[in-house]
């Protein structure tokens, strides 16, 4: 005698009963793997926001410098325009003005090391600024 398989008609085709649950068991084992991929997206958008933000920050404090704005004005830039607890670094070399700003990215806690983002810009100074007399007396040595 043979032993037939128990089973339902479903839409018109006969489902195995001991596939029942399978989905839901796929499924939990692939929701770590999802939500890992989530946060990774989320932290690589959220990075890329922040380096633009610097950039942007630096960029525009290297314009007032190339003008001849005091240096505490590249200070205020990065308050209005930089991320949170940015610092800026602010170098005159041949003629230029190089501005630096970085910002910390700790996002993960314990579980993802905090990320290092930078911008910087650098702009040749106009003619009569003191950055640009300091490229001249260092010419002048």
């Amino acid at each position: 005698m043979t032993s037939v398989r128990a089973g339902r008609l479903e839409a018109g085709r006969l489902e195995d009963v001991t596939e029942r649950g399978f989905v839901t068991a796929e499924t939990a084992m692939v929701m770590p793997t999802l939500m890992g991929l989530g946060l990774a997206l989320v932290l690589i958008v959220v990075a890329a926001a922040t380096q633009l933000r610097c950039a942007d920050a630096a960029w525009e404090a290297a314009r007032g410098l190339a003008r001849g704005e005091p240096a505490e004005y590249a200070d205020k830039v990065v308050d209005r325009l930089g991320p949170p607890d940015a610092s800026v670094s602010i170098e005159t070399v041949d003629g230029s003005v190089l501005v630096r700003v970085s910002a910390q990215l700790a996002i993960g806690g314990a579980l993802i090391p905090v990320l290092h983002v930078e911008g910087h810009a650098r702009l040749t100074c106009e003619p009569g600024t003191p950055c640009a007399k300091t490229a001249s007396s260092q010419a002048a040595h």
